[in-house]
């Protein structure tokens, strides 16, 4: 009886059985050989072994969830609310490069002026910006123009979504240095926390430079635009009516 019942098991352990005797017989190949043989058959081996595991890592990552961020224009954007303190809009496209499903869970921008790190400034996200009503209020923030507060939000797999996000001084910034703008050297930091990773990761650096005129532009009570012309932000842009986004590069 146990002898059939082994009979029996063989069908279903035939692949097993059979990738077992290839493996003894490799080795026995290889003890037996010379060491030139020997080492001709260890890189065989190795080469599909290698282009295995390459495939393998390349299919995991197909299976995570992947997130990407892409930013570097600035917009100072004027308010038509009694508080007065400088705010940033940053136009953001988050991508996910993965399959999988995640979530943004958090942003933070962290401004440093003209390469002063000892002063620099956290600002964290406090709404985000209706564009059309941004543009349509004379780009100047309004209540009916801005979403608060600014949340967590899902991003599915294979799939872009453009956010035109609100920074303002972090909670434990405003009783220090306020946000004051100037004319001179802005870099800017982006950090994103998303459910792939535990720590937030530094996605993007940029700088810009505001000039003597766009502070002049700005207090003057205009909205004044710092864009980066060597990033492309297609999705973030195709949301707005373009021209009216968009500045054009001055002719040369």
């Amino acid at each position: 009886m146990n002898w059939q019942r082994l009979v029996d098991r063989l069908p279903r352990h035939a692949k097993l059985v059979a990738l077992t005797l290839a493996a003894l017989a490799v080795m026995l190949a290889l003890t037996l050989a010379g060491a030139e043989l020997a080492a001709r058959l260890a890189l065989a081996l190795a080469i599909p072994a290698f282009a295995m595991a390459c495939l393998a890592l390349a299919k995991s990552r197909m299976l995570e969830f992947c997130p990407e961020v892409l930013a570097g224009d600035v917009i100072l954007p004027r308010s038509g609310r009694l508080d007065g303190r400088p705010k940033l809009l940053l136009p953001l496209q988050f991508t996910n490069a993965g399959h999988a499903d995640g979530i943004v869970e958090w942003i933070a921008l962290r401004l440093t002026f003209d390469g002063a790190t000892a002063h620099s400034l956290l600002l964290s996200p406090v709404a985000e910006v209706d564009m059309q009503r941004f543009i349509h209020a004379k780009r100047r923030l309004e209540e009916e123009n801005t979403i608060e507060p600014f949340t967590s939000f899902a991003l599915e797999g294979r799939r872009s979504a453009a956010k035109f996000v609100l920074f303002d001084l972090a909670e434990r910034n405003r009783a220090a240095e306020p946000l004051e703008l100037r004319a001179g050297r802005y870099s800017f930091e982006l950090f994103v926390k998303a459910t792939n990773s535990r720590q937030p990761r530094l996605e993007r650096r940029f700088d810009h430079v505001v000039d003597a005129k766009q502070l002049e532009d700005y207090q003057s009570g205009a909205t004044v635009y710092l864009i980066n012309y060597e990033v492309t932000l297609p999705a973030a842009r195709r949301a707005l009516a373009g021209a009216e986004w968009l500045p054009r590069a001055a002719a040369n």
